[in-house]
Parts: structure tokens; sequence; C-alpha cells
């Protein structure tokens, strides 16, 4: 790999570094001002907003699975995409960019989005909606993913096999 690609490769690692810290101060805020640690509105709509709790105890408890599952799922999806993030940086000084731990880390990935996309897209539920919502993005987001995981693994492998070759 020549050294302007490299450089190319670096950077483009350390942006998604930076935009990954941004999404988990994000979730931070979040949760600060769900539990009303915080009191901060960030425009009309927005997910940082005041929660409104159910009174009838199966709303409840629907609005508790939703807050733990989406706050477990983000965290999760970050610190993985983080992982795979460093473990390229880490190939990239190698010269080894396909690795097998790569690969586990996306199979991780794939699977955490599913739910990362079911918890997301029913935040709704935490400020007063009474419906459960399953959209389009529930299956091609992590079927988007399976296939990329499906390329990689490939790539890891024929890169295996020139390695052996040589």
């Amino acid at each position: 790999m020549n050294s302007n690609k490299k450089k190319i490769l670096t950077s483009a690692c350390y942006a998604v570094l930076v935009i990954l810290a941004g999404w988990a101060v994000l979730v931070l805020l979040q949760l600060l001002r769900w539990t009303d640690l915080i009191d901060i509105n960030i425009g009309l709509g927005s997910q940082i907003g005041r929660l409104a709790w159910a009174a009838d105890l199966k709303a409840l408890t629907i609005q508790r699975v939703e807050i733990i599952g989406y706050m477990a799922s983000s965290l999760v999806l970050i610190a993985l995409a983080f992982i795979l993030v460093v473990n390229c940086m880490k190939g990239i000084k190698s010269k080894r960019l396909f690795s097998h731990k790569s690969t586990i880390t996306l199979w991780a990935i794939t699977c955490v989005s599913f739910f990362f996309e079911l918890f997301s897209s029913n935040l709704s539920i935490l400020f007063g909606s009474r419906q459960i919502s399953f959209g389009s993005n529930l299956i091609v987001t992590p079927l988007i993913l399976l296939l990329f995981t499906l390329l990689y693994d490939t790539a890891v492998s024929i890169a295996a096999e020139n390695e052996l070759t040589i």
C-alpha cells in the first residue's frame, strides 16, 4: 500500500472515531435528559426532550424496555464500531487490512444493528406514542451489513490464501 493511500485511510479512520465520539456524547445527553439529571431542550421534536412516562403499568414496562434496549444497543454498537476502526488502523500499520478479528466484530455489529434499528425506530414510545412501529430499516440495514460482512469474510479468506501461496 502506498503512502498516500495509507494517509487517506488513516485520516478516514480518525474521522470515523470523531463521529463515534459525537454519537456517544449524544447518547449520553439523551440519557442525562431522560433521567432528568440535566434540563436542556435542543429544538422542537428533538429526542432530547422530557419523557412522557405512562401511568399504566404495561405501557410503563414497555417504555422501560425501550429505554434500556435503546441505550444498550446504542452503546454496544458504538463500542463495536470503535473496535472495528481501531482494528482497521492496526491493519493499516501492519499492512494486513483484512483480519479475522475485524470479521468477528462485523458479525457482532450485524447482529446488534437489528436491535438498534428496532429500538431506535420506536423512540416515540418514550414521548407518549402508544404504538410500536416496524419500518423497512429494521430489515434493510442489517441485511446490508450482513452482505458487507460476508464480502469482508470472503476478503479475509482470500487474503489468507494469498499469504500461503507466496
